[in-house]
């Protein structure tokens, strides 16, 4: 082949590239007027051991889990400043939260901690429902249904008197079982708004021994958190206890209930003992150095 019929060649290659080319060739995205999402660095929970639940320290020296019995009447609450120990102000939109709609809302915290917040958290019902030592029935399914729709209609405001950053937000943010078409999921799945991080700075949130908690009733459960929250606990009068843990009943009745709670968790091993200064209505306990097992399995 001589050069000028190469040369042809070459041109012509050039000139179906380029066609082939021009025919392929993507065009450009249009940009679009939203902001870019912010990416969620460095906000996920902290790691906890298997046999452990967090829970954000203002949370559980509050009333917003309360005692109330799981069958009572549920109050709604617009904007209620909750009851809470000094330095802490929280502030509550939504339906009336029980200790039962806190033990769901400790196993959801559980499962979302190992993955950034602001991501999907899947889990079955079935697994949820045994995690929480539920009955595997029909009425568990809706009543684990219900709370988890009663957690992602709220809107709660945390603040701190020393400055610390709050929080301002839902519980759960968003809770889904069934596609917009209405079709049930095989997982559900809930959503936690980022900005919840804000309450489990590194001395803002306590370990609470799970297996001990699910096996208490109302107040000893209140009174485990409450009291896993002081490395040394305070002396609290019967009166402060029984706003805090958000109590209905009357305070004798409560001053009864609160005896056999804090005899319960000594029974349990979480409290060494437990006194009430009859002229001061001081309560003082003494908990155990060792209050859940000291097991390093991470989940």
């Amino acid at each position: 082949m001589d050069n000028g019929n190469l040369e042809f060649l070459l041109q012509k290659i050039e000139s179906a590239k380029s066609s082939y080319e021009r025919k392929t060739k993507r065009l450009p995205q249009p940009q679009s007027s939203a902001p870019p999402p912010t990416p969620c660095v460095g906000k996920q929970l902290p790691l906890w051991p298997n046999f452990i639940r967090a829970l954000p320290n203002a949370l559980a020296r509050s009333a917003l889990f309360n005692i109330s019995n799981k069958a009572g009447k549920r109050n709604y609450y617009q904007q209620e400043q909750i009851a809470s120990v000094s330095g802490v102000t929280i502030s509550y939109t939504g339906q009336d939260l029980r200790q039962r709609d806190e033990d769901v809302f400790l196993q959801l915290l559980h499962l979302a901690k190992n993955k950034p917040l602001g991501e999907w958290v899947d889990f079955t019902a079935y697994s949820l429902v045994k995690a929480l030592g539920w009955s595997v029935n029909t009425r568990s399914y809706n009543d684990l249904r219900d709370i988890l729709n009663r957690l992602s209609a709220t809107n709660i405001i945390v603040m701190f008197k020393d400055d610390q950053n709050g929080y301002s937000g839902s519980l759960v943010r968003k809770f889904m079982w069934r596609t917009d078409a209405g079709e049930k999921l095989t997982k559900w799945r809930v959503y936690f708004e980022p900005e919840i991080i804000a309450l489990f700075a590194p001395t803002g949130y306590t370990h609470i021994y799970w297996e001990l908690r699910l096996s208490l009733p109302p107040l000893a459960k209140w009174l485990h958190s409450f009291y896993s929250t002081h490395e040394i606990p305070y002396d609290y009068k019967i009166d402060t206890l029984w706003k805090l843990c958000g109590s209905t009943s009357g305070l004798p009745q409560f001053r009864q209930v609160l005896v056999d709670a804090l005899n319960l968790l000594k029974e349990k091993s979480f409290l060494v003992g437990w006194g009430l200064d009859k002229e001061s209505g001081l309560v003082h306990v003494e908990r155990a150095d060792n209050h859940y097992p000291q097991l390093v399995e991470y989940s």
